[in-house]
């Protein structure tokens, strides 16, 4: 089988750190062409990726018409996701797209009826469905070791916004990203939960900004935050299990904490993440507190899975479109929530997105 050519649009932080050292592990891709409309940027990972100035492209419509090019992956800010993806879908090539898939349901949902229509494969980057730890706990849910899900705490925790002399890039413009950690970590955890085996039936929110203003990217102009930094949610899953989200980007000395905790009929699942550090612990009635380490067969790499699925492979554990569409429902929800200060349905978002 020939190695699918791909075409990364956006080499920015998210496509250097995760996306493209994925495609260089695999067996079965290649990246043949890069685009960004930033020229240092793109000069700088052309260099960096040994890609020829003809195939270095600085419109996405040229990469996506490219003839070297089998697929793509949309590594751009939120407002041009779909717009990339639907060029993509008019050109039949498949494509990955990042989190959160798109400014609100209506356009996702849109987006994910163009590409079933036109049979072209697409996934979603909820990138930790891919990590070992998190396929681990999984499967331990799925066993019914625990039980049936009681409660669960889920904490997303950073001090990113608070990095010193940080600008006003697109994440804290609502024009460019709709929502804050919102979009940007909540998608993460809510993906988690449906990961899990539960689906949202309702949800309340709160949310906020707490640095207000940032310098402008190119001047010295201060501009207003419009995004939020904090958020706190609770929902209620069709199973009746009840989660509570505690999720922010602007915890003083914290760089990455990820925790969930699972407390069901026999017992719970608990698994941290912090810098890079990670625990699962199980205390069940039968055999007691134990820490566990994932084999090696829950390895997974979300590249692999994207070039994975466009060969038929598909592992029935890869975020596909739809999954992208039922998570932009409840961030949707969640912002609404947050506006009109009450319990929001998610069937109030689908129902409008369907109209």
């Amino acid at each position: 089988m020939e190695k699918i050519r791909v075409g990364i649009i956006g080499v920015g932080g998210i496509a250097r750190m995760i996306h493209i050292p994925g495609y260089q592990k695999s067996q079965d891709s290649i990246i043949t062409a890069i685009c960004d409309t930033d020229d240092e940027t793109l000069a700088k990972a052309a260099k960096l990726y040994n890609i020829p100035e003809k195939r270095c492209f600085k419109d996405y419509r040229d990469i996506i018409a490219c003839d070297e090019v089998d697929a793509v992956d949309i590594c751009t800010p939120n407002y041009l996701h779909c717009r990339i993806a639907n060029e993509a879908i008019a050109h039949g090539k498949p494509f990955s797209v990042e989190k959160p898939v798109g400014m609100d349901y209506k356009e996702t949902l849109d987006l994910y009826e163009n590409a079933k229509r036109s049979n072209v494969p697409a996934v979603v980057c909820f990138s930790w469905r891919y990590r070992p730890y998190v396929r681990y706990m999984k499967n331990i849910v799925d066993s019914g070791e625990i039980g049936d899900l009681y409660h669960v705490y889920i904490r997303c925790i950073k001090n990113s916004g608070l990095i010193p002399g940080r600008k006003l890039e697109w994440r804290f413009d609502k024009d460019l990203a709709a929502t804050g950690v919102l979009g940007d970590l909540s998608s993460h955890m809510f993906d988690i939960t449906r990961f899990l085996g539960e689906e949202f039936k309702s949800v309340v929110a709160d949310m906020g900004i707490l640095v207000k203003e940032r310098q402008r990217i190119n001047s010295d102009e201060i501009g207003e935050v419009t995004t939020d930094d904090w958020c706190n949610i609770l929902a209620k899953m069709e199973s009746g299990t009840n989660i509570t989200y505690q999720i922010s980007r602007c915890a003083t000395t914290i760089d990455d904490w990820i925790q969930v905790e699972l407390y069901g009929k026999n017992g719970i699942l608990l698994y941290k993440y912090w810098n890079g550090d990670q625990t699962i612990e199980i205390d069940v009635k039968k055999s007691g507190r134990q820490t566990l380490v994932p084999p090696p067969e829950f390895q997974a790499e979300q590249s692999q899975a994207f070039i994975d699925h466009i060969n038929g492979k598909n592992d029935g554990l890869t975020a596909l479109l739809e999954d992208g569409v039922k998570c932009q429902s409840v961030l949707d929800a969640a912002l609404k929530s947050h506006e009109t200060g009450r319990w929001v349905d998610i069937f109030e978002i689908t129902q409008q997105g369907e109209k």
